[in-house]
Order: structure tokens, then C-alpha cells, then sequence
């Protein structure tokens, strides 16, 4: 009870002593005020939700992402059910560079919510980070099912497969995406680079006169790659 009445008394003290120093100084950063603050706050009450969420947020923001995970790690545990929480917490340990711990929460969010997408996106770009392609590829796949008319996810879908040497797949599903954008430029470009794969220069031309209407840079890309080609059997 001493304990309590003591950090109570100490934090008294540190918003009083913040008070004065924000008065004084005209480029205080508020923010780290109120984040040195809250710090306090959650020694006295560690089910704080709102003063967990405020500092994981700004540790984001300072790209201290470990510290970001350390306040997450906190969150899930007041909020065990909570979708958001979890994958949260694996953008905090994915941009840290903690792909492995990443993932399980990741796949925790994506258990407590079914019908929402976005964990399998953070999922894909997660695996493909880590080199893990035919993982990327099937988490690619869950997302098209919750979205099956987004042209743009059939061409990260194609990425995947091209990467994890899947080139028939990758041309199929570039084809997909043209199918529902014909003017999709990536899809063009990721269409002529896979039938390179599979020796089809041709074809690919082809793309490189189609990408040559849409987008004249990207056009000039695959070009390079399909002189490349040729001088490279």
C-alpha cells in the first residue's frame, strides 16, 4: 500500500515538474511529455489500456519499434481476443526486423478475425521478406478470397509464384489481373518478365508493345530484361 501511495505521489511530482518545463520551453515536444508521463501511470495501473496504446503509438512514430513491441506485448495481454492487438503487435516485431516472432502473431489475428484480409497481407509481405515464397503465395490466396475483384493482389499473387519459380502459375495469374484491369501496368510487366522464364520472347514482346501504350518507363524496363534475355540464352 506504501508502494502505491508512493508511485501516486511520484507521479504527482513528474506532471507538475512536465507542466513547468512545457511552459518554459517553447519547442517541447508534447508527446514525449505526455509519453514519460503515462510511463508512470502504468507502474501504478498495468491495465491501462489507453496509456498503452498511446505509447506503443508513439514509440511507432519514433521508429523505436522494439520499445513499440514491448508496449504491444502489453496490450494483448489485457486484450487476449482482440484481432487488431495481435497484428499490431506483428508490425511492431516485423519492422524490428523479428520476422519469426512475427508471424505467430500475425496468424493470431488472423484466427480471432477469419473474414479479414489484412493479417494474411501482413503475412505475405512478412514471408516474402524472409525469402519463404510458396508460404507468401499461399497467404496471397487467402487474401484473393476475401477480395477476388482486386486486380492488384493477383499481381503480388504473380510476384510470389515468379519467385518461388512458379512461372506457369505466375503467367496465369497475371492473366487474372489483366482479365479484371486490362490497363494494369504492373500485371503487363510481371506477364512479359514470367513468359521470359519460360522462353516465350515473343509473348513477352508482346507485353513490351502493350506496356509501351500504358507506361513508357515500365515498357523500357522490360525491354531491357528481354534484350538481356536474348543475349543470355
Amino acid at each position: 500500500m506504501k508502494k502505491r501511495w508512493f508511485l501516486k505521489a511520484e507521479l504527482a511530482v513528474l506532471v507538475c515538474v512536465a507542466c513547468i518545463w512545457a511552459v518554459k520551453s517553447a519547442t517541447i515536444d508534447l508527446d514525449s511529455v505526455k509519453a514519460a508521463v503515462l510511463k508512470q501511470v502504468v507502474k501504478v495501473d498495468q491495465d491501462n489500456v489507453e496509456a498503452y496504446h498511446f505509447l506503443a503509438a508513439y514509440y511507432d512514430r519514433s521508429h523505436d519499434f522494439e520499445k513499440a513491441a514491448e508496449f504491444r506485448k502489453k496490450l494483448v495481454r489485457i486484450e487476449p481476443n482482440e484481432s487488431q492487438a495481435w497484428n499490431d503487435l506483428g508490425d511492431a516485431y516485423a519492422s524490428s526486423g523479428y520476422y519469426k516472432e512475427a508471424i505467430p502473431a500475425y496468424k493470431k489475428a488472423a484466427q480471432l478475425a477469419p473474414d479479414w484480409p489484412w493479417p494474411h497481407v501482413c503475412l505475405a509481405h512478412t514471408y516474402k521478406d524472409m525469402h519463404r515464397y510458396n508460404e507468401a503465395v499461399e497467404e496471397w490466396t487467402q487474401v484473393i478470397k476475401c477480395e477476388p475483384n482486386c486486380a492488384g493482389l493477383y499481381v503480388l499473387l504473380a510476384e510470389s509464384y515468379s519467385k518461388a519459380g512458379q512461372y506457369d502459375n505466375a503467367i496465369s495469374a497475371c492473366k487474372h489481373a489483366i482479365h479484371l484491369d486490362p490497363k494494369h501496368k504492373q500485371a503487363h510487366y510481371h506477364l512479359g518478365e514470367a513468359y521470359l522464364q519460360v522462353d516465350s520472347k515473343d509473348l513477352a514482346l508482346k507485353e513490351y508493345k502493350i506496356l509501351k501504350t500504358v507506361d513508357d518507363k515500365l515498357a523500357n524496363d522490360l525491354f531491357g530484361l528481354i534484350e538481356g534475355h536474348t543475349s543470355n540464352p
